[in-house]
C-alpha cells in the first residue's frame, strides 16, 4: 500500500496543533511527561470528516490513555481509512510508521473515538519501546486478554473525553459530542454478560476455551473489559503495563496463569500489583 504524506509544513501545523491540545488538557501537578504522540491522517475515506478532524478525535483518545505512559516510546502513526473493518496492522511502513486502520467516517465522533483507543491499546502492546521483541504474530493463547484491554481502553477513553470535552474540545462547536461519549460506552457496556466477580468467574471458566479459540468475540471481550475497566479508572497509570504484555514466552499452550506470572515478571515493579490485581479477576492468585 502506498501512502501519501503530509508536507513538511502541514507537520509543523499538526505539530503546533498537538501542542496547544496537550496545554488545554491541563496535566495535574507534577505530574510525569506523558507517552509522546505523533499522529498524521492520510485524505480519502472519511466521507463529510476533513483529515484534520479525524486527527483531533484520534489524538484526544489517545492522550487520554498516553498520559499515563511517561516512560513508553510510541513511533509516529499514521491513521488510514479501511472500508472492512478497524485495524493495527504489524509490520510498519518502510520509514518505521505505524499504520492504524479505522473504518468509522463522516462525523461520527464517539465511533471514530472508540475505534482509535482500541487500536491505540493494540499500539502499546505490539509496537511501543523496543517492538520487535513483541510476539505479534498471530497464535497467542491470550490474545482475547488484549484484546479485552482494547475494549477496556475503548471505554476508558470515551468516559474520559465526556470529561474533557466539557471543558476545551479540539474545536468549539464540537462540546455538544460530550454527552455522546457516554451514551455510545454505555450501550456497549450494556452487551456485558456476567454481574458480580463471583459470576464472571464461573462465566470466565465456561467461556474461556472458546475465548483462546476466537479471540475476537467482541460480547466476551466488553464482559472481561468490565471487569479490568474499574481497575484502570482507579489505577490510570497501569495502562503502562499494556506495553508489557507480549514479552513472554511464545507458548501457544500456555496456562493464563502461567502468562501472567510472566507478564507481571517483564513489569517495573510498580506495575506488578496491578497484575496480581487482573490475576484475581480471574480468580487466580500469583
Amino acid at each position: 500500500m502506498k501512502f501519501q504524506w503530509q508536507s513538511a509544513t502541514l507537520q509543523l501545523v499538526n505539530r503546533f496543533h498537538f501542542l496547544a491540545i496537550l496545554a488545554a488538557l491541563l496535566l495535574p501537578a507534577g505530574f510525569l511527561r506523558a507517552a509522546t504522540l505523533d499522529i498524521a491522517v492520510q485524505d480519502g475515506g472519511w466521507g463529510a470528516a476533513s483529515a484534520k478532524e479525524v486527527r483531533a478525535i484520534a489524538l484526544s483518545a489517545a492522550e487520554e490513555i498516553a498520559r499515563n505512559c511517561p516512560r513508553t516510546r510510541i513511533a509516529p502513526i499514521v491513521v488510514v481509512h479501511r472500508g472492512d473493518h478497524p485495524q493495527t496492522a504489524w509490520e510498519r511502513t518502510p520509514d518505521g510508521k505505524i499504520v492504524v486502520g479505522l473504518e468509522a467516517r463522516d462525523r461520527q465522533c464517539a465511533q471514530m473515538a472508540f475505534q482509535f483507543a482500541h487500536e491505540f491499546c493494540h499500539v502499546l502492546a505490539t509496537q511501543s519501546n523496543d517492538w520487535q521483541r513483541t510476539w505479534r504474530a498471530d497464535g497467542k493463547p491470550h490474545l482475547w486478554l488484549e484484546e479485552s484491554f482494547a475494549e477496556a481502553a475503548s471505554l476508558f477513553a470515551l468516559r474520559a473525553m465526556a470529561r474533557s470535552w466539557e471543558r476545551p474540545a479540539p474545536f468549539r462547536n464540537w462540546r455538544p459530542y460530550a454527552p455522546e461519549f457516554v451514551s455510545y460506552a454505555e450501550e456497549r457496556m450494556r452487551t456485558s454478560a456476567a454481574g458480580s466477580r463471583a459470576d464472571f468467574v464461573r462465566w470466565f471458566r465456561q467461556n474461556e476455551s472458546a475465548m483462546r479459540r476466537n479471540p475476537l468475540l467482541r460480547a466476551s471481550n466488553t464482559t472481561v473489559a468490565l471487569q479490568l475497566l474499574p481497575l484502570l479508572e482507579a489505577e490510570p497509570r497501569a495502562w503502562e503495563a499494556v506495553t508489557f504484555l507480549n514479552l513472554g514466552t511464545r507458548d501457544r499452550r500456555q496456562p493464563l496463569a502461567a502468562f501472567l506470572v510472566e507478564w507481571r515478571q517483564n513489569c517495573p515493579p510498580a506495575l506488578r500489583p496491578f497484575v496480581a490485581k487482573v490475576a484475581q479477576v480471574f480468580g487466580i492468585t500469583i
